[in-house]
């Protein structure tokens, strides 16, 4: 009998390396899918956690905007949001228009990219202009206001009368002296907004003023997209307009830059008593001139004209 050799092929241990094969190979199988499903879970976890703080973040930053919007800018309204929605990015769009004797124009908007790592980017779509010291947004003129008691270089009372009677125009008066919210009322009637010279800002120019001596500029001229200020009804009296704006304030105290010191400035406990420092006409040329010879009126400065 010839003796086995070990090399000699054995039908039992190869099946049974097979076996422990197939067995290994299942469980790598099996351990794959378990880590690629929890990867999975994982990815989406991450997804959904990401997105949930990036419109949380969007929400945030198109109330900020919409806030700032109704405390700042003269006869400027919030216009609202919109929202672009993508995967792993979305973008948020605010807008802010004005209306000029029953026209709508679109004044400023803003689009902000947000991504789920947290990362943004804001893009102001407006386009601003200086011109023969006018600023122009969207190739429409910015109103401008002019502080009580500081010399105004500035006036375009001569450039409106010029104007076609019919042309639609938006146009900031600006006083000798401030006014209190029930005179206001009773002097332009058809006002639509109304200026609040902050006590802090009075402040600050006069210290420009000062400090610049040799400097020649209009130390009075107050851009109307940064005047402060609330909007009015003309067929209801003003002081619901001023209760409105203060309801709202005192909501955003804490939160908007300038909230605290506008609402120093308006605390009265007749809300008649609020003094106003200039306001804002909308109309005809026809139906505003006569306002601008108004005993109260210092500095007439045109907005928006619009040909019709």
């Amino acid at each position: 009998m010839k003796d086995k050799s070990i090399f000699a092929p054995d039908d039992s241990f190869s099946a049974l390396i097979k076996r422990a094969k197939r067995k290994s190979l299942k469980r790598s199988i099996t351990i794959s899918i378990f880590v690629t499903i929890g990867m999975l879970i994982l990815l989406w976890g991450f997804l959904y956690v990401g997105q949930y703080f990036m419109y949380e973040r969007m929400d945030k930053d198109v109330k900020e905007t919409t806030d700032y919007t109704q405390m700042v800018g003269a006869n400027v309204y919030p216009g609202g949001g919109t929202y672009d929605h993508f995967f792993i990015a979305s973008t948020s769009n605010v807008s802010a228009y004005k209306e000029v004797n029953g026209h709508i124009i679109n004044w400023h908007s803003t689009s902000t990219f947000h991504t789920i790592f947290g990362t943004k980017s804001t893009l102001n779509t407006s386009t601003f202009q200086e011109v023969n010291h006018a600023t122009y947004n969207n190739n429409y003129k910015m109103v401008k206001f002019h502080l009580p008691n500081v010399e105004a270089v500035h006036n375009d009372v001569d450039y409106l009368e010029s104007l076609p009677d019919f042309y639609s125009v938006e146009v900031a008066l600006s006083f000798d002296e401030e006014l209190t919210l029930e005179e206001v009322y009773q002097t332009f009637p058809t006002a639509s907004w109304l200026w609040v010279a902050s006590d802090q800002l009075k402040a600050e120019r006069s210290a420009e003023s000062k400090n610049s001596s040799a400097f020649k500029g209009d130390f009075s001229e107050i851009n109307g997209d940064d005047a402060v200020g609330f909007p009015v009804d003309p067929t209801k009296p003003f002081m619901e307009g001023a209760e409105q704006y203060l309801f709202f304030l005192k909501g955003q105290s804490n939160k908007l830059v300038g909230a605290k010191d506008v609402l120093a400035t308006m605390n009265y406990q007749n809300l008649n008593e609020i003094p106003i420092a200039g306001v804002i006409l909308t109309g005809t040329v026809e139906e505003i001139l006569p306002y601008t010879k108004k005993q109260p009126v210092r500095v007439v400065r045109t907005g928006v004209i619009i040909p019709y």
